[in-house]
């Protein structure tokens, strides 16, 4: 199925191992020396299993929203024309959210789940992605320097025609995690323009971000996006607690 508000487009669409590590006593009595077995290491990243507990529900959200089953904010899945491209590459983080909901696209654990507000076009999403942790912390290192720094203003394509990409970050800032950022996109295309609430937040190795796409009728989807940033923060926190 297709989920349209505002011209923007949904559709439908590893386990770590465990590395055992043999270590050696001192010498015994008798002179020789015994190897034992050390508890396994950590895993470095959660896996897909771990991403989709991540994820927040219905229950976690006001009432008067569903589920989208099937749906992926993925426009490589069916809505390339929607997609934004050339954009300058600073601007990657920003433009690969708008794309994927991801703000690096190499993971190594993914899960996402979409909702819309009954009656309404206003969408609120979540894309969870497992890293190694210095990929984790890179990505939002550059999502911060391109919010804060270098992609105020941007311009791209999108379907072919010129797009106009404004973001901003908000004034006010929970903090989230090892590291979060709550920011607005405006992107202008022609005489169409999508307004999106953008929350991301870093846990160790793991990335979520919280998108919430609304018209400019019906439900700002406010209270839906910040009630489901603080759920998601603390469930990916708890996901993550026993990865390096």
């Amino acid at each position: 199925m297709q989920v349209r508000s505002r011209q923007a487009v949904l559709t439908a669409v590893a386990a770590s191992s465990l590395l055992l590590l043999t270590a050696c006593n001192s010498d015994s009595g008798d002179g020789t020396k015994k190897k034992t077995s050390a508890a396994p290491s950590a895993p470095a990243h959660i896996t897909a299993a771990q991403a989709e507990q991540a994820l927040v529900t219905l229950e976690d959200l006001p009432a008067g929203w569903k589920v989208e089953a099937h749906t992926t904010l993925d426009k490589s899945q069916g809505a390339e024309e929607e997609a934004i491209t050339d954009a300058k590459p600073e601007c990657a983080p920003i433009t690969g959210l708008l794309n994927s909901g991801q703000v690096d696209q190499d993971h190594k654990a993914k899960s996402e789940r979409v909702f819309t507000k009954k009656g309404d076009q206003t969408m609120v999403a979540q894309v969870v992605n497992g890293y190694a942790l210095p990929q984790a912390e890179k990505a939002m290192a550059g999502l911060r320097t391109a919010v804060e720094t270098t992609c105020a203003t941007f311009t791209g394509k999108q379907g072919g025609k010129k797009t106009k990409v404004t973001v901003k970050k908000t004034a006010e800032q929970h903090k989230y995690g090892d590291e979060s950022l709550t920011y607005t996109v405006k992107v202008v295309t022609g005489d169409q323009q999508m307004d999106f609430d953008m929350g991301t937040v870093r846990s160790r190795g793991a990335i979520t971000t919280i998108i919430n796409n609304y018209p400019d009728k019906g439900d700002r989807g406010k209270e839906a996006f910040s009630k489901a940033l603080a759920k998601a923060s603390e469930k990916l926190t708890a996901v993550t607690a026993k990865t390096t």
